[in-house]
């Protein structure tokens, strides 16, 4: 589950491909999904304009932030 105070670690988390992706995109979103597994975890995203469509992702533990909030947090 993904939480303001997990937050960092789980920005960690996020591969450099995806980081990229993150910094030249034009989109508003960002939609994390945490993956964890008893031998690890992993974070893989999705970019998004839609914030109707994700507004229940938390409902799975994952999370929709701004992506200058992900930006910043880099």
């Amino acid at each position: 589950m993904i939480t303001r105070q997990n937050l960092p670690e789980i920005l960690q988390l996020i591969s450099s491909k995806d980081i990229k992706r993150i910094k030249d995109s034009n989109k508003e979103y960002v939609v994390l999904y945490l993956h964890t597994f008893n031998v690890g975890s992993y974070v893989s995203i999705k970019l998004t304009d839609n914030l109707h469509r994700y507004q229940n992702v938390s409902n799975n533990g994952n999370c929709i932030l701004s992506i200058w909030e992900i930006i910043n947090s880099i």
